[in-house]
């Protein structure tokens, strides 16, 4: 009835941006949400403590990634987190029983950003720097300019997930004042890896060797055909293997021999995703050298595969132009231009390779953890 309502709303509406606004501003209204702001109003800021944001649908891992870093710094946390992010529990493997997380929708969000307490917390992160529900002209406006209240606040850092979005969303200031804060090594930005999400099981290899791949189900993305080709070629050389996709979407036309080898889950909510990272042996990334949509995964923005990879220390398999950027090598992963070959590779490999390879994948992952602590730190000083 909700949706009926909201569609014979909008019908009435002939710009097509202000159509998509109102359409998932109402979608995302709740009762709940007059519940948590009524809560977040009352309630006193503690002493020293941050607020984190995500206004969008997405990048849960990113908030439950950061979240451990400012407990670390002797940080008391607050989260304001979209309710349907919310719903999927991104800070299941976490302790946040001294968190304090409030939940809203897009239309409520405003209002909990417009009370003045805003101003008494000591540091403020914005998990993603547009708005994805509000577009001009076809695209996302700054999350600064519909929120324009956090402007106000000293000491407001902000995560840009994509380089090209700087200038679009007037972010040079932050940038400057080393405020803007990215998930890779950038010419731009302050370098910070969402990668602490709590009590995970690193695991050994699999008698079955297990690939996953998390991600929606787009080319934009990902080259599932390239998987699909691989696929092929394995079950052809009578190979023993499993792959889990987890993700939106759908792989049109698989060939009927392949069934048996590839699970698609669909999207799955944290606690279940995660339990598949344990599950599995070695992740597939699946970017494509030769797409040129995949170039921004090494120059302008990064893969949340990465972040997974170093987490669950689970060994990748990808190709060689990707590779140096996100600090993989021949002693932490598998690096081969040809996906099938390395997948082959994967499958005959020994558990005491595995061993040493996973062991190399936890040493990134704790250096890339002591450099985003020693980040925090400087900038929140």
């Amino acid at each position: 009835m909700k949706k009926l309502l909201i569609k014979l709303f909008c019908s009435f509406i002939r710009n097509k941006d202000k159509k998509r606004t109102i359409r998932a501003s109402l979608a995302s209204l709740s009762l709940s949400d007059v519940f948590h702001f009524y809560r977040f109003k009352k309630l006193p800021v503690r002493k020293n403590s941050v607020l984190l944001i995500e206004a969008n649908d997405s990048h849960g891992e990113v908030i439950a990634g950061y979240l451990k870093y400012f407990q670390n710094l002797g940080y008391r946390v607050d989260v304001l987190l979209n309710s349907k992010i919310a719903t999927e529990n991104p800070f299941c493997r976490l302790d946040v029983s001294d968190v304090r997380v409030f939940v809203s929708g897009y239309l409520f969000l405003k209002k909990f950003l417009k009370q003045d307490k805003i101003s008494e917390y000591k540091h403020i992160m914005l998990m993603t720097s547009a708005v994805y529900f509000y577009r001009e002209n076809d695209y996302y406006i700054s999350a600064l300019r519909y929120y324009p209240e956090l402007k106000k606040h000293p000491s407001l850092l902000i995560v840009e997930h994509e380089l090209n979005d700087i200038e679009k969303l007037g972010e040079q200031s932050f940038v400057k004042m080393k405020r803007l804060i990215t998930l890779g090594h950038f010419s731009k930005g302050v370098f910070a890896a969402p990668v602490l999400f709590g009590n995970l099981r690193i695991t050994q290899k699999n008698e079955l060797t297990t690939f996953i791949c998390v991600g929606s189900i787009r080319n934009v993305r990902k080259n599932y055909q390239q998987l699909i080709d691989a696929t092929l070629r394995l079950v052809h050389e009578n190979k023993s293997f499993k792959i889990v996709i987890v993700g939106d979407g759908k792989l049109e036309h698989l060939p009927q021999e392949v069934h048996p080898y590839i699970e698609i889950t669909g999207r799955l909510d944290f606690p279940k995703m995660f339990s598949k990272m344990e599950e599995a042996d070695f992740y597939l990334p699946l970017l494509d050298a030769e797409n040129v949509e995949h170039e921004r995964y090494i120059t302008t923005g990064v893969t949340g595969s990465a972040q997974l990879i170093y987490a669950f220390a689970k060994v990748p398999v990808l190709h060689p132009k990707f590779a140096p950027f996100y600090r993989f090598n021949d002693q932490n992963a598998i690096v081969t231009k040809d996906l099938f070959e390395g997948m082959k590779q994967a499958v005959e490999m020994s558990e005491e390779e595995y061993a040493l390879k996973q062991k190399a994948l936890k040493n990134l992952a704790v250096s890339l953890e002591k450099e985003t602590q020693n980040n925090f730190k400087d900038i929140l000083q």
